[in-house]
């Protein structure tokens, strides 16, 4: 054979057995079955034990809902749960999390779940299958580690072949079997960041006022509800003194403790196109207020930027100012609320990832410490999962406490980039729970911990930090079990963020400039809503430059805008991201609320026209002023073709009150005509829209009254000259001596004859 041909029979065999790997792995103990992308749909509700111990269930039980999305009966349906081996590196875990790692280490029988399902049937899922025993019956649980699960559904689509038709996969750690004793790895120490928030429900008004955009929170507040489900799983599983209290830091958004807070008294609920309604979740807020302060008394606790508002979108869309008061005022409205300091001086940006301008406006809101994923500084040689990092690029003090983000992904659940491309009857084509809102959603979470506890050595102490996504939804109950079931075992040891936040990375920790990942650009806030939130900060800025301090009732200029001013942000929470729609209309909102303050201060309108008798009368206006301060406003009323009107000084106008004024005005015609007349503040920037005032004018105008008295003086000398000329037409003429003239001779000659 050739070299050439040699070497192409080569190449056809990699590429064989790579394409072999990716179908599936090994050759599978049972034949496989054609993967139709599925008309079923399974959902797990539970898996019982959570995590596999010597003391706990010697049988895995698994409970679900199968549905048949399709147009076609599905018969001859069969389930069965089938394994993987241990997850021996990182590497294997991450196709596991992406659901490309091999499940068919133990593939046990299928079990009948249903003989026909029709379209939109639906059937409840209920397997039992032993940890240990027969590879054809049993799990066949050998070593200890996390292994992947295959939750597997056959069927027959009417008039198809037999298919794998759905599937959802999920880790399951095993800390201990049945058996002679193992040696033990060394205790990893850990802390676990537990984000508390929401989206953000409120609509910015000027202080004294509650109103929220829908009731949701009466909702998520009251028993059985999302938020309300947060505390109860630290108050039931991470109880004060425990090992897992002794590891957890509470991260809150201070908005949503903020309006808890309001919600306590009276509160509105925006109607559309309506009359706001009163709120009904009153008492449930007072309680679960008084819960969180409880949990967070002499507790590590760190205050989320306002609203969690997205960092890096703000800074990008010129904000920067904006977001550096985020996280500033974020910090005093946190602590305030809930009577408690907090760990000061630390910002846990979104999903841990800053790029450089953002680091610079963290640090001038007074960032020391931030909590930033591992992938969001330069790796560098090594990668580490765990520690304290000084940040090169910012100011010399400035360090990050990193994040795991293997355990960020399994609480997430993969994107389609951690995804290769589905292939038939592999373990990418399942769903996960990861991320989702069912009780499982943290069940890979689990796993991952329990494989970095087994796997990773942190040196000075450096503890791994699990930092859910900020807007979990689910899972928290089973995920702190878990966690404490790993602190009994001895594979996790509580590490308080707290002093690791106050003590910053060991001396001579090499520094590490941030990442920013192109990927994370695209789950930012998008452009459009942070242009309107720009064009709304700049139209706050206009308005206080009206304002006069210390003129309020009650209340300073600075008062009545900071709601407004932070309430800037709530568009642009990440709690938003994914929801461009709903974030637009959140921007539009704020705009229009701003748009009203200002249509506040404006000219009313007369009901009637005003009537000017005399060329140089005062026109009088009323400016009204619906703001709780005084403002300083410029008059501008439009001269046009009738009306001239003097500069008009800068007005005062008291806090909730009127003024009237008398504007020095010229008629230069009579008839009715019609006068713009508008407020605006000192910087230039229109207030109320601008009044169209009616003017009847009864006098001669100054070009009027001119003409008149020049074409009467002329008549009058006109009149005076024929008058004359007429007198001097009409006497005769006297002799040349001056003696009066007698009669002419006879006959006209002289003399005799």
């Amino acid at each position: 054979m050739r070299p050439a041909t040699r070497a192409s029979v080569m190449v056809a065999i990699i590429l064989l057995t790579l394409t072999g790997l990716l179908l599936g792995g090994p050759a599978l103990a049972t034949p496989p079955v054609a993967d139709t992308g599925g008309p079923l749909r399974l959902v797990l509700d539970d898996i019982t034990p959570r995590v596999v111990t010597t003391g706990g269930p010697g049988a895995l039980t698994v409970t679900g809902t199968l549905t048949n999305t399709g147009d076609t009966p599905v018969e001859d349906l069969v389930v069965r749960v089938q394994r993987g081996d241990p997850l021996e590196t990182e590497g294997e875990l991450r196709d596991a999390l992406g659901g490309t790692a091999p499940t068919d280490a133990v593939a046990p029988q299928f079990v009948p779940v249903a003989g026909s399902l029709p379209p939109g049937g639906t059937a409840p899922v209920r397997l039992t299958v032993a940890l240990r025993g027969d590879p054809q019956a049993s799990l066949a649980l050998v070593r200890t580690g996390v292994h992947e699960l295959l939750v597997n559904v056959n069927g027959v689509p009417r008039g198809g072949a037999r298919a794998r038709l759905a599937a959802v996969r999920l880790l399951l750690p095993v800390l201990s079997l049945p058996g002679p004793a193992q040696e033990e790895p060394a205790a990893t120490p850990f802390s676990l960041l537990y984000p508390i928030t929401d989206t953000p429900r409120r609509i910015s008004t000027v202080p004294g006022q509650t109103l929220l955009a829908d009731d949701g929170l009466a909702t998520s507040f009251a028993p059985g509800g999302r938020l309300d489900a947060l505390l109860s799983a630290v108050e039931d599983h991470a109880p004060a003194g425990s090992p897992v209290r002794n590891a957890l830091c509470l991260a809150v958004d201070p908005d949503l403790a903020q309006t808890a807070a309001d919600m306590r008294g009276s509160y509105q609920v925006a109607v559309p196109g309506g009359v706001p309604t009163p709120g009904t979740g009153s008492e449930a807020a007072r309680a679960w207020l008084e819960r969180l302060m409880g949990l967070a008394r002499d507790r590590c606790v760190i205050a989320l930027p306002y609203a969690d508002a997205d960092l890096v979108a703000l800074t990008r869309g010129g904000l920067g100012d904006t977001a550096a008061a985020a996280v500033s005022d974020g910090r005093e409205v946190l602590a305030t609320v809930l009577q408690t300091p907090l760990v000061p001086d630390v910002t846990w940006p979104a999903d841990g990832l800053v790029d450089a301008p953002t680091l610079e406006v963290v640090s001038a809101a007074g960032t020391r410490a931030l909590v930033l994923s591992a992938d969001g500084l330069e790796p560098g040689r090594t990668r580490p999962a765990a520690g304290a990092v000084p940040i090169a690029g910012g100011p010399t003090s400035q360090f990050a406490v990193l994040t795991d983000p293997l355990l960020a992904l399994a609480m997430s659940g993969p994107t389609s980039t951690d995804i290769p491309d589905a292939r038939a009857g592999s373990a990418a084509s399942a769903s996960s729970p990861a991320g989702t809102g069912t009780p499982l959603a943290t069940q890979d979470a689990i796993g991952t911990l329990a494989f970095r506890a087994a796997t990773t050595s942190t040196t000075d102490g450096a503890p791994l930090v699990l930092a859910p996504p900020h807007d979990w939804a689910a899972g928290a109950p089973a995920l702190l079990a878990a966690a404490g079931q790993l602190l009994d075992a001895g594979r996790l040891s509580p590490r308080g963020l707290d002093d690791v936040l106050t003590a910053g990375p060991p001396p001579g920790t090499p520094a590490r400039p941030p990442v920013y990942p192109l990927d994370a650009g695209g789950r930012e806030i998008p452009t459009a809503v942070i242009t309107t939130i720009r064009a709304t900060s700049d139209s706050l800025t206009d308005l206080r430059s009206a304002m006069v301090d210390g003129s309020g009732v009650g209340i300073g200029a600075d008062e009545v805008l900071a709601p407004l001013l932070q309430g800037l942000v709530r568009p642009a929470s990440v709690a938003r991201r994914g929801q461009p729609d709903l974030s637009r209309d959140a921007a539009k909102t704020g705009a229009t609320g701003v748009a009203d303050l200002r249509a506040a201060v404006r000219v009313l309108e007369p009901p009637s026209p005003y009537s000017l008798g005399t060329s140089t009368a005062p026109l009088p206006l009323t400016v009204a002023n619906g703001l709780p301060v005084t403002v300083r406003v410029q008059l501008d009323v439009a001269s046009t073709a009738g009306l001239r009107v003097a500069s008009i000084a800068p007005l005062e106008i008291p806090p909730l009150g009127r003024r009237q004024v008398s504007v020095d005005a010229e008629v230069t015609r009579s008839g009715q005509f019609t006068v713009a007349a508008a407020v605006r503040t000192p910087d230039g920037g229109l207030l109320g829209p601008p009044s169209r005032l009616r003017v009847r004018s009864t006098a001669y105008g100054t070009i009027t009254v001119w003409l008149t008295a020049s074409a009467g003086v002329m008549l009058v000398v006109l009149v005076a000259r024929r008058i004359l000329r007429r007198i001097r037409g009409a006497r005769p003429p006297g002799p040349r001596g001056g003696g009066p003239a007698g009669p002419p001779p006879p006959g006209g000659g002289g003399g005799g004859g």
